[in-house]
């Protein structure tokens, strides 16, 4: 008889441990299950132009457009050479609208001006005694270009 106490009180102890057990995983699953259900996917934040240093010149803000936040390269025909800068009609890249416009392309004594091919450049303001009316031109902004008709210069390439 005290064998069989033994074994009923071993049989409840395991039914008491397999419900508690039981219990336990139930709810770590539940819990688990729940966090995936509340996971926030991520959305892809908009990144607009003018957070990135664009100006605001030829933007059309009731019209979708693939063109990019941040631009820092234009093409363009050399009109004007001034002293410290040059005026370009640039192809209308870096505005919204596409429209061409008149550039200012301010020089400083890090802008390059390098000679169709790239073997020869000038740094500086040197690169304004090379540069003639009428010369096709690619532009690489310091800056972002975007709705700008007036910024500095990193390069200027000759187009032949």
């Amino acid at each position: 008889m005290p064998q069989q106490k033994v074994l009923i009180a071993v049989v409840i102890l395991l039914a008491v441990l397999v419900i508690v057990l039981g219990t336990i995983s139930y709810l770590l699953w539940s819990k688990v299950k729940k966090m995936e259900a509340e996971k926030i996917t991520p959305k892809a934040e908009e990144i607009k132009p003018e957070d990135l240093g664009a100006g605001t010149i030829g933007e059309v803000s009731d019209q979708e457009t693939d063109l990019p936040a941040a631009i820092f390269n234009t093409t363009g025909v050399i009109k004007e050479i001034k002293k410290d800068s040059l005026i370009a009609q640039g192809d209308g890249s870096n505005f919204e609208d596409g429209q061409q416009r008149e550039l200012t392309l301010i020089f400083t004594a890090e802008t390059i001006t390098f000679e169709p091919g790239q073997k020869v450049f000038y740094k500086g303001l040197e690169g304004l005694k090379y540069l003639k009316s009428g010369m096709n031109i690619l532009i690489d902004g310091a800056e972002n270009i975007r709705g700008k008709t007036e910024f500095k210069i990193n390069t200027i390439n000759l187009i032949q």
